[in-house]
């Protein structure tokens, strides 16, 4: 139960934040790449919506300490539901279709909480955990290229990048879920994965919220974190389904990702 809610916690957090750092960056929207970062993040709702990041991290962990990754994952992607319904308290307007994909996503939630087999990670080598740490290359040049396209293209490559820096977190989390808490975490690679490949998600997601809009930049990063830390929790974390639940999973990931998608028709 403590997992779920965590997931729950996590989910509403980062909801939350996204519509903060937007509205941080926006107000530095003329300013770009790393002199446009720095404006971002002196910004008091960039900054407040950061530590809603940092509370809703805490809770992901905590919640892919028994949950998948594909369970987790998903339950994150429904915090685009969360922004778009914040964007409508806002002033946008929000039509039947819109609340058809949220009805949507949350079908998928149910299926997929249904048919996971909760429980803890695979233990991973050290070389794994290194390769983990070393696949941070992966996101610093999507971010690279980003910052050289014109504003539309950058805005989904940026937002491309955050998304697999974003993987790179919740592989490292779901991995480093199994050892044991304390001062000898300082020496394990898959904490400094966490870190590095954290901080490059949240500048590559700084600067997309500058370039797109924000459910757009959402659906896409967590389109992305979806479905490949999916892949690779049941490929090399020893995730899996109940016995006799896979035609649900797939059903409930492929509603998920549906209603997902769907909402990138709806800008703030």
């Amino acid at each position: 139960m403590l997992s779920w809610i965590a997931a729950v916690v996590s989910c509403v957090g980062y909801g939350v934040a996204s519509v903060l750092q937007s509205v941080g960056a926006r107000r530095v929207a003329t300013a770009t790449g790393v002199t446009g970062l720095a404006a971002i993040l002196v910004q008091v709702p960039y900054l407040i919506g950061l530590g809603l990041d940092g509370i809703a991290f805490l809770a992901n962990v905590v919640a892919l300490r028994e949950l998948p990754l594909f369970l987790v994952q998903t339950v994150l992607s429904a915090s685009i539901g969360v922004t778009a319904v914040l964007a409508v308290v806002r002033g946008a307007r929000f039509g039947w279709k819109d609340w058809t994909s949220l009805g949507v996503l949350a079908a998928g939630l149910v299926c997929l909480g249904v048919s996971a087999a909760p429980e803890a990670a695979t233990s991973l080598s050290l070389l794994t955990d290194w390769v983990i740490l070393g696949s941070a290359v992966v996101p610093a040049v999507v971010l690279l290229i980003g910052l050289r396209l014109p504003e539309r293209p950058a805005g989904l490559t940026l937002a491309s990048a955050a998304g697999l820096g974003f993987t790179g977190v919740a592989v490292a989390s779901r991995g480093l879920s199994v050892d044991a808490m304390g001062f000898g975490l300082l020496t394990e690679p898959l904490l400094w994965a966490i870190l590095v490949h954290g901080a490059l998600a949240m500048a590559a997601f700084a600067l997309a919220l500058q370039r797109g809009a924000v459910t757009i930049i959402n659906a896409i990063t967590f389109v992305i974190e979806m479905i490949v830390p999916s892949i690779i929790g049941l490929w090399l974390l020893g995730d899996h389904v109940r016995d006799g639940y896979a035609p649900l999973a797939i059903v409930g990931f492929g509603l998920a990702i549906a209603g997902t998608v769907s909402l990138m028709r709806f800008a703030e």
